[in-house]
């Protein structure tokens, strides 16, 4: 069941104006500079990378050199007016701040607004699965969606801008303005949030940037300490995994997978709770159900990440667990199923890809709340996570909830600080089946012949999050490759 919602969400779901995209406020340099200027040093407010092991930036008087550690590329980004820098091996000279700009996937889309210059934005890609309503309002009558139909007039889109923010292996060879962001190949949730900086260079909106994500940083350091405080003796396991069914595309065979992807990792020990660790790797892929539940046996809290959304009865059923009324599974006699598809656009595109990535402090806060539900109040609803158990609906964005469609965007977290955390009580059913006093991460050994594969990258992740939720068979096949490499 889908639940369209006519009215903004207790803690600010969607847009709300921090400030104007028309102001300047929190810009610098935003007039082009003549020659004769070029040697001053144009950039008084800069970024520092902290937690992002993916990205760096240096700066120098009347240009940035910006750096995407993950692909190699580098590119050089001068004021406009000035002389064009004498550099080599570059992969793109853009002059800044930029006039126009096109993103490919929803993440950078979002970092876009929360820098509030979506303004400068002529074209998105995957257009159905951007669930932001004030984007989803701008694509009705300002942005247009690329015609991914058509790469003639793809291409031309592309070159109309004046930097187009791609993902690995999508860069059109045809144009010199590309730059690949790989925000979402983070291993930590701040160094993920962190690309606000990566993003905010090019549009000179370092101070824009720099303030919010040290609300961000803050705010999440904040919910870390708290939770560390409250809950460091009842502390459920929880396990992120999928399934994929047999088709085509993974050779008729089905796999079942568990993830361990860093920043999930950093995420639920912030949160007050352990991690399943099947073998040490990023992921683990299952070749039988049975093999897929001995890992879990002593899990408290799965969070389903299967790439087509299904009913409870059928996640049990493509898990292998038969009768669940017999189940001495914690995580399924305690009803604990999580799906992170809360948010949705109405063709099915998910949330969990563009404002998660963003706000760091608000992802913790909503694995806080599945890991310990009365954390804030009793009936804490987060914000992307539903529980299947339960049936708890979908919830569809669209357009009409958007109040500013040229809004900062706002952080939907709460303030950490303005909270009383409630203590963890061993004997609440929300704890039922939980270890006390476990303070170790999970290690579950598993016979290796029972494993398809180990990998050291979150194939799961990172094939989610470069398709949209029209694409599933693609991303099932995918995953299966990137499992296998």
């Amino acid at each position: 069941m889908k639940l369209h919602i006519l009215a903004v969400l207790g803690v600010s779901l969607f847009s709300h104006a921090l400030a104007a995209s028309s102001s300047t406020a929190g810009l610098q340099s935003t007039e082009c500079v003549s020659s004769s200027d070029s040697s001053d040093n144009l950039f008084s407010v800069k970024s520092e990378v902290k937690y992002s092991k993916l990205f760096s930036i240096e700066y120098h008087d009347t240009y940035k050199i910006v750096n995407n550690l993950s692909t190699n590329n580098t590119y050089a980004l001068y004021q406009c007016g000035s002389t064009k820098p004498d550099i080599k091996n570059i992969d793109a000279f853009i002059p800044i701040p930029v006039s126009s700009a096109a993103a490919w996937s929803t993440s950078a889309a979002m970092f876009i607004e929360a820098l509030g210059v979506q303004d400068h934005v002529k074209n998105l890609g995957t257009a159905p699965s951007i669930v932001s309503a004030c984007l989803q309002e701008l694509l009705e009558d300002v942005i247009k969606p690329f015609d991914e139909g058509n790469s003639t007039s793809t291409d031309e889109q592309e070159q109309s801008n004046a930097v187009v923010f791609s993902m690995p292996g999508g860069e059109d060879t045809n144009t010199t303005n590309t730059v690949v962001s790989t925000e979402y190949l983070e291993p930590s949730a701040l160094g993920r949030s962190e690309w606000i900086k990566f993003f905010a260079v090019f549009f000179n909106a370092e101070e824009r940037a720099n303030t919010a994500f040290e609300s961000i940083e803050s705010n999440y350091d904040c919910f870390t300490k708290k939770a560390g405080e409250e809950y460091d003796d009842l502390r459920p396991v929880v396990a992120w995994t999928s399934y994929a069914g047999p088709t085509e595309y993974n050779n008729n065979t089905a796999y079942w997978q568990i993830s361990f992807a860093d920043y999930k990792y950093d995420l639920v020990r912030d949160a007050g709770a352990r991690m399943l660790n099947t073998t040490g790797a990023q992921a683990t892929m299952f070749s039988t159900a049975a093999a897929f539940l001995d890992a879990l046996e002593e899990v408290d809290i799965v969070i389903d990440e299967s790439f087509v959304s299904y009913s409870y009865d059928e996640l049990l059923k493509n898990y292998g667990v038969k009768d669940p009324s017999k189940s001495t599974y914690s995580w399924v006699t305690a009803s604990r199923v999580f799906r992170p598809d809360r948010l949705q656009s109405t063709a099915g595109g998910l949330d969990w890809f563009e404002a998660p990535v963003a706000f760091a402090d608000a992802l913790l806060q909503d694995v806080i709340g599945v890991a310990h539900p009365k954390f804030v109040k009793d009936g804490y609803q987060p914000i992307w996570f539903r529980n299947l158990a339960d049936n708890e609906p979908v919830v569809v964005v669209t357009a009409s909830n958007c109040t500013d469609m040229y809004a900062q965007r706002k952080d939907p977290a709460e303030s950490c600080s303005s909270l009383t955390f409630q203590e963890a009580n061993p004997d609440d059913e929300d704890y039922e089946g939980v270890d006390e006093n476990q303070t170790d991460d999970l290690i579950y050994d598993i016979s290796k012949s029972e494993i398809i594969n180990e990998s050291d990258s979150d194939s799961s992740d990172g094939a989610f999050l470069s398709v949209n939720a029209l694409q599933a068979a693609v991303a099932v096949a995918f995953v299966a490759l990137c499992a296998a490499m």
